[in-house]
């Protein structure tokens, strides 16, 4: 397989995940600068005299990424790009729990198609995410009841290290970030887990 048979989509994607997005914002230059080191050709200026000095094309890129949100291309993503507002940063993208099962379905694709590899995710990140999801009464209790209904939503903040006031979008980004970690180890105890607490906390985790 060739660069060619991906579309750009996938592999902004992919570079999105490269720049650790399962885990951070990843901002729209960030995103065009590795897509372009992945596949010159499709993400490089077209001019000659602006190819050569290796400038790539941003707004290819954020086109691809503008569409991997969409539901039609999987909501791989989410984000936005954008300038910045009375000094807050809008522009950035991060891996959907649905993103982080593509990649994970389809990394060795990717890697063979454009000629590259990521290294895996460590072993000490993965203990250290897995004793952190251990060590949350919430978990705990779900290991012994196999649900988590009955407990006290702040139950579910304190385990995101956040306030009981703090915004649901900071809340959901936070809840996210563990489901796409969950997704790409493809732990079927903890991804069951977080699924369950969509479930049992629809008012923070449920919907925008």
């Amino acid at each position: 397989m060739a660069e060619t048979e991906l579309s750009n989509v996938e592999i902004t994607v992919y570079a999105l995940y490269r720049l650790r997005g399962h885990e951070r914002k990843v901002h729209t230059e960030e995103v065009a600068y590795e897509s372009y080191r992945l596949a010159k050709d499709r993400f490089g200026w077209k001019l000659a005299q602006f190819r050569a000095r290796g400038f790539p094309d941003k707004d290819v890129v954020r086109v691809a990424l503008t569409d991997a949100v969409k539901d039609k291309y999987g909501a791989l993503i989410e984000g936005r790009a954008g300038a910045e507002s009375k000094g807050k940063v809008t522009d950035g993208w991060v891996l959907t729990p649905a993103g982080s099962t593509w990649i994970r379905t389809n990394l060795a694709r990717l890697e063979r198609a454009l000629a590259t590899s990521k290294p895996d995710i460590s072993r000490a990140e993965v203990n250290r995410f897995r004793r952190q999801i251990a060590a949350q009464p919430l978990f705990q209790n779900f290991l012994k009841s196999g649900e988590v209904s009955r407990e006290s939503p702040y139950t579910l903040t304190d385990m995101l290290n956040t306030s009981p006031d703090a915004p649901k979008e900071l809340v959901q980004a936070k809840f996210s970030r563990l489901r796409s970690m969950a997704k790409l180890l493809g732990d079927l105890r903890i991804g069951g887990f977080l699924d369950a607490c969509v479930t049992a906390f629809p008012d923070l985790l449920a919907g925008p």
